[in-house]
């Protein structure tokens, strides 16, 4: 080979090896929206957990720490235009039609909060092995901070990635209908009808919402408006991931992840004492109709051991 030849070799080899290293970096430096939960989660081992100066880590040998089963495709045009659920006159045909219609809406959103839990679980694995991650990816995880209100700021590394990790997860189908069932009286409800709004959220500025009718004189929040269910649904979950009322239930769900199990409805239920005035009362009325409502709903959740 003359030595032009050889130089010209070296120079495609150089190319072709810089291309492969920006295709790389390319794909590594998408968003949220092209991550498949289902081939991250459980792959990548969790950040332990440190609360009430205790440290809580999964001691099981060879056990992935999480799993996400392989879900049904879910259709873009899912309906999130409320049915009139006041017509029925059969009682379980009514409750099997409102979960019918909400439980995709669930499923569509809890798959937007997992390709973010996964792009999350990518970064905190490559942070782990001390490899840079780049200014857009850290731009990107800062926008989710904001998003879900973590404090923490990307440098103060583990305890930022445990912080996102505890609040950027799915709420569990079954816990996430059988509240709409409750605060909505089954898609009944004045505000359900009229402002899509399933799961009672307040707001606090005036005209943002519907003024209940038995509100308190002096009271300034309103029943939150939606655009459409799925507004609601989206509302709903972010609240339960980010209002301090709540960190119970997150802690909970973030242990039964580090033991290996799916979030369990039941278990978490017990997270939202603060979420009515008449607490625990609140809880137990949502963990009956979780189990008497099973065969109504239509949702095949691996139970949690934790």
């Amino acid at each position: 080979m003359s030595g032009r030849s050889r130089v010209y070799s070296i120079l495609v080899f150089l190319i072709c090896f810089a291309a492969a290293a920006f295709l790389s970096a390319c794909q590594r430096d998408g968003n949220s929206a092209d991550i498949e939960p289902e081939e991250i989660i459980g792959r990548v081992e969790l950040p332990d957990l440190v609360a009430g100066g205790q440290r809580y880590v999964d001691t099981r040998d060879e056990t992935p720490q999480e799993t996400t089963p392989a879900m049904a495709p879910i259709p873009e045009d899912v309906n999130t235009e409320l049915p009139e659920f006041g017509e029925y006159a059969d009682v379980s045909e009514k409750k099997e039609d409102f979960f019918d219609f909400l439980r995709p809406i669930i499923q569509k959103e809890n798959r937007k909060v997992l390709r973010e839990r996964g792009y999350a679980l990518l970064l905190w694995e490559r942070y782990r092995e001390e490899e840079a991650l780049s200014a857009r990816e850290i731009e990107t995880l800062d926008a989710l901070a904001k998003k879900y209100r973590v404090d923490a700021s990307y440098d103060a590394g583990k305890e930022f990635f445990t912080e996102m990790l505890l609040r950027i997860d799915k709420i569990p189908e079954s816990l996430a209908l059988i509240q709409a069932a409750k605060e909505s009286g089954w898609g009944t409800s004045y505000f359900a009808r009229e402002g899509n709004n399933l799961f009672g959220q307040w707001c606090f500025s005036e005209g943002c919402g519907l003024v209940p009718r038995s509100r308190p004189e002096g009271a300034t929040y309103e029943v939150r408006a939606f655009d459409d269910v799925g507004d609601s649904v989206r509302a709903y979950i972010l609240n339960l991931n980010t209002h301090p009322a709540y960190s119970d239930l997150r802690r909970m769900r973030y242990r039964m992840r580090l033991a290996g199990n799916q979030p369990d409805a039941e278990l978490m239920a017990g997270g939202l004492g603060q979420y009515a005035e008449i607490g625990m009362e609140y809880v137990n009325a949502l963990q009956q109709m979780i189990r008497g409502n099973e065969r109504f709903m239509g949702v095949h959740e691996p139970a949690s051991e934790s």
